[in-house]
């Protein structure tokens, strides 16, 4: 089936081109020049049950939510010229609103910046460091439930007639919370005074942030929020704040938000991740894997799947190097992660080989020592940044999947192209243990006979297009990202002429 071309708008190109780097704001880096015994020093971390540690200690000891390490946000700000060396245009931090855990998804004020990370002011001056490197803020927003310390749990608990409707309370006298996590209540999003001071009215905690200089929301586990809570958000929000990004959280795949239409423009690309570590596993076969990204393609839409962070490890899953089981099978994922329509969602320290488990282990502390880096998974990872950005085709462009169409290999194989003629690129992934040797039908009208196309990474031959094929040398275990060139001075493949 041939699907039509599809007119982007500038919103989504914009967000398609990004490359987004995930902090866990208290594992990543202490401000201010201080020293983690003088950081955790600080009344903030004057809690009955909190752990102080080292940064190289382990986070495996309970209680696993009051182990701290000093984390702050003038930490991230010291750090963004490692974060622009590394190529990323923004950051995404989970929770940092008032909260007496170290994961701040149980908020106590969702109007305070968490004391440990520097309060409002250290956000100020983050989000300004940012913004003078053209780089772009996204917070992380729970909707669905807070801390069951947060005040207007307690006010109703007491028996205040006003804040009992904003929690859900069953005929025994308990109450909805996340996952029988009692510690976490769950908001009642039917009371339209809740959904008021959370994202409907000027001064809501969605809009009192973005009015203060952040850029994008991340909504965490959608699927609780709902689809139309997203709807009318993005109606209300997107009135005022028309740039903004909101994207939801869904562990799964993600077609029906955008098939309701009018809510979060992307969704964290799980399904991509389950694809992705299946097939490097051998648990999926290669008509698999390619019908993944096709169904991504095909119920996502173009600008949703676009508009989705392409991600493969995060601060609830364990590390990408421990999943796959080495540094040259997470290379591969990564390279599928920045190819594949998307933004790719580069975790903290997957850049330079952190290993981790499933959490808590997956939220040590950042390694600063570069002794402890893995330079080649770092050049990789600037490489294939930089690789992207040169390309168009890589950052919005539409896709064709073609790898299924190869009988008796392992390959996932998949074209991106722009409405621009020649502006593309064909990526090759070949799994197998055996060199992939195959001649590949290109329905593609823009790569015309002749054209010279060249493996971006330097690793496969050069090919030419021969009359809508192309020949594919791919060595064993690894991959291909073909880009056409213009070789004659006189000559153009690409004649303006044709686009259409």
């Amino acid at each position: 089936m041939t699907t039509q071309p599809v007119q982007l708008d500038a919103f989504t190109r914009h967000t398609a081109s990004q490359v987004v780097y995930q902090i866990f704001p208290e594992r990543f880096a202490i401000g201010g020049g201080l020293s983690i015994t003088q950081k955790l020093s600080s009344a903030a971390y004057n809690l009955p049950l909190a752990h102080k540690r080292e940064w190289a200690d382990s986070t495996l000891h309970q209680p696993w939510a009051q182990q701290f390490f000093g984390g702050d946000l003038d930490g991230i700000a010291d750090k963004l010229d490692y974060l622009s060396d590394l190529g990323v245009t923004g950051v995404y931090l989970t929770p940092i609103f008032a909260s007496p855990s170290n994961h701040k998804y149980d908020a106590t004020d969702f109007f305070q910046i968490d004391p440990m990370f520097g309060g409002a002011a250290a956000l100020k001056r983050l989000t300004a460091a940012l913004h003078a490197r053209g780089m772009a803020l996204t917070l992380d927003a729970v909707l669905n439930h807070v801390s069951d310390q947060h005040p207007w749990f307690l006010a109703a608990q007491a028996g205040d007639a006003a804040k009992r409707d904003w929690f859900t309370w069953q005929a025994d006298g308990s109450y909805q919370c996340w996952q029988d996590f009692t510690s976490m209540p769950e908001l009642n999003l039917a009371n339209p005074t809740v959904r008021d001071v959370l994202y409907r009215k000027p001064d809501s905690m969605v809009q009192h942030w973005l009015a203060q200089g952040v850029d994008n929301w991340r909504f965490d586990v959608a699927q609780d929020v709902g689809i139309p809570v997203a709807q009318e958000m993005r109606s209300i929000v997107g009135e005022r704040f028309p740039q903004a990004g909101l994207l939801g959280e869904l562990n799964g795949f993600s077609g029906a938000w955008f098939q309701a239409g009018g809510g979060y423009q992307g969704m964290m690309n799980y399904w991509y991740r389950t694809a992705t570590l299946a097939w490097l596993a051998g648990d999926i076969d290669a008509v698999q894997m390619n019908h993944a990204l096709r169904d991504a393609r095909a119920d996502y839409g173009l600008p949703g799947l676009l508009c989705s962070w392409n991600m493969l490890s995060s601060h609830d899953t364990p590390r990408l190097i421990t999943t796959v089981g080495g540094a040259q099978k997470a290379r591969l994922a990564m390279l599928m992660q920045f190819t594949m329509p998307g933004v790719p969602l580069v975790y903290y320290g997957e850049e330079i080989g952190m290993e981790g488990g499933a959490d808590p282990d997956c939220r040590r502390a950042m390694r600063w020592d570069e002794s402890d880096w893995n330079p080649t998974q770092r050049n990789w990872v600037k490489r294939l940044i930089t690789m992207r950005k040169a390309n168009a085709a890589l950052q919005y462009g539409d896709v064709k999947v073609l790898g299924d169409r190869l009988s008796n290999s392992n390959a996932l194989v998949f074209l991106r192209h722009t409405d621009v003629p020649g502006e593309a690129a064909l990526v090759v992934i070949n799994l197998s243990d055996q060199p992939l040797d195959a001649l590949l039908l290109l329905p593609y009208s823009h790569w015309y006979d002749g054209v010279p196309l060249q493996d971006a990474l330097g690793t496969a031959p050069v090919t030419k297009v021969k009359a809508a094929s192309v020949q594919l040398n791919i060595a064993p275990q690894s991959g291909a990202v073909y880009q056409a060139v213009e070789p004659y001075q006189r000559y153009n493949f690409f004649k303006a002429r044709n686009r259409v």
